[in-house]
């Protein structure tokens, strides 16, 4: 038993033995050189696009409005609404003051920083922190980031001046954090507060027993709605009134750029009006992704644990834009690195899963943002169909491939096999 054991433990160590020695003959600062580069590149097409900084624009507004007291909801730019709660609209007073030069360049850079940080934390993760040292991490994630910026979700946050990556850096910084830590849930907390989206994570340190986290998680996305009535009380009492639970307010559920099963199931049934199978759906997807991501984190792996709960969030958002998908993007990266490290993995099985990999980051690559005139979102070809939801697509694919293992494999029984069947059990080796 001691050398099937060794056995195991040196394949299983092989593939971090590989990447670590691989990532210490490239320095930090060049490797961050190469990602300025590219990020340089990229954001100046981005700023010279066709999003021309639209949703910072909504931000400023959004921000004039708290320091002059306006009704936040009656309010919009270029026919776009403010959509965030009350709380964003306090923080974005900030964006405001400056000339919009000045705010642009400040997003823009934020963003370039935030990217990279959001990688390195994804893999400060167990169990990928247990064999990736911190310097190491900072490699791969500063290399990753300079392919990673060209992704569709991550040139549309920057090309529409969004905030997305900061909040995906919040919740992955929370994460990350020691159970034991008094501050772990307080940066979640204030993402929900900012956006509603990321406050599935609220449910996701819940359900796995952080009981401390979720109610610091809570108690700071309280605060936040009490600073809203606080500095803006009307405009906080319109959106909690359950405005904020209209989709329609923010855009057709239809538009093609909407990566959600909401969009998903407008666009292949023909009409928009499909609140009662959405919701059953939506309802069997999210109790299915929390409770596979809750198992994976019980199991060790905070990591996958992060990911399921994240694409769960997304599928079940009502509106999940592409560049809300962003938060999708570190789990492409621990998918990668979980696939290379599993030695114990068929080839065959690790080929085609790297295949797929490779081929969500071809198409978030390629894909552009097609300008299709809204009355056809509805009228779209089965291929148009398709290609309007491929986030989702991969995203439900994603779930079911997660959940094969407790639908397929057989529970483990002992017996006079035991110990040769443990000693072939992956290990997660320093």
């Amino acid at each position: 038993m001691s050398e099937s054991r060794t056995v195991t433990v040196a394949l299983s160590a092989g593939g971090p033995t590989t990447v670590r020695r691989r990532l210490a003959s490239l320095g930090i600062p060049a490797i961050a050189a190469i990602y300025a580069l590219s990020a340089g590149i990229c954001c100046v097409l981005a700023a010279t696009g066709h999003a021309k900084f639209t949703d910072l624009h909504v931000y400023r507004m959004g921000g004039e409005a708290a320091l002059h007291g306006a009704n936040l909801y009656h309010l919009s730019f270029a026919g776009l609404p403010f959509t965030y709660p009350p709380f964003a609209a306090v923080v974005f007073a900030a964006s405001a003051v400056p000339p919009w030069a000045v705010a642009a360049t400040l997003l823009t850079a934020g963003s370039v920083i935030a990217l990279p940080l959001m990688l390195y934390l994804a893999l400060r993760l167990l169990p990928v922190a247990s064999w990736l040292d911190r310097r190491d991490a900072w490699r791969l994630a500063l290399a990753m980031a300079a392919a990673g910026i060209w992704l569709e979700p991550v040139r549309t946050t920057l090309g529409y001046g969004q905030v997305d990556l900061f909040l995906a850096a919040a919740v992955l910084y929370d994460l990350s954090l020691p159970d034991t830590s008094r501050r772990k849930g307080m940066a979640i907390g204030l993402a929900a507060g900012f956006k509603l989206t990321p406050a599935i994570f609220v449910l996701y340190l819940l359900i796995t027993r952080r009981y401390r986290a979720a109610a610091t998680a809570a108690a700071v996305f309280a605060a936040t709605v009490i600073a809203g009535f606080a500095v803006m009380p009307g405009s906080s009492a319109h959106y909690w009134d359950a405005t904020f639970l209209n989709p329609g307010r923010v855009s057709p559920v239809q538009n093609e750029e909407n990566q959600s099963l909401l969009g998903a199931l407008s666009r292949t049934l023909h009409t928009p009006r499909v609140g009662a199978p959405w919701l059953i759906l939506a309802i069997v997807v999210a109790l299915a992704g929390l409770a596979l991501a809750a198992r994976a984190q019980r199991r060790g792996d905070e990591a996958l644990g992060f990911s399921l709960c994240a694409v769960t969030g997304l599928l079940i958002s009502p509106i999940s834009w592409t560049h809300h998908w962003v938060i999708a993007v570190p789990a492409l990266l621990l998918a990668a690195l979980a696939l290379y490290r599993d030695q114990n993995r068929k080839p065959l099985t690790r080929i085609l899963g790297m295949a797929a990999i490779g081929a969500l980051a071809v198409i978030g690559w390629t894909r552009l943002a097609r300008e299709v005139p809204g009355s056809h979102w509805l009228h779209l070809s089965a291929l148009g169909i398709i290609d309007s939801e491929v986030y989702v697509l991969a995203g439900l694919v994603a779930l079911a491939l997660a959940a094969c293992p407790v639908v397929f494999v057989r529970p483990f029984k002992p017996g006079p096999k035991a110990d040769l069947m443990i000693t072939r059990l992956p290990l997660i080796a320093p």
